[in-house]
């Protein structure tokens, strides 16, 4: 009897410890992936800023609210803000046309 409860004991203790391993390779997981999203933010922050710190414009999405998409980017090269009125004659722009047209306006300042 002693021995069949030991037994029993020794495979619960094993069991339990499998499944905290378990749950807590869950977590470092987790956790890395957590860890390459915010270092993959920062490095986006980053390049935005060393972008304007080089002198080079750099346009972003910055709505207006004032119902006329053209005008929903804006652009700065650290020192100079320019909000450009984007597509002027569409009258219904959609956000990927726009965000194109703030690419090529951007590319154009930059040249």
């Amino acid at each position: 009897m002693y021995r069949r409860s030991a037994v029993v004991l020794v495979v619960a203790v094993l069991a339990l410890a499998g499944c905290s391993s378990y749950f807590d390779s869950q977590d470092d997981d987790q956790s890395s992936q957590e860890l390459l999203h915010a270092e993959a933010e920062n490095s986006a922050d980053q390049q935005a800023a060393e972008s304007e710190a080089s002198g080079g414009w750099l346009c972003i999405s910055d709505p207006t609210y004032n119902d006329d998409w053209h005008d929903d980017y804006v652009c700065s090269n650290g020192t100079s803000i320019d909000r450009p009125y984007l597509i002027p004659d569409d009258p219904f722009v959609e956000s990927e046309e726009l965000a194109a047209a703030a690419a090529a306006y951007e590319d154009s300042l930059n040249r």
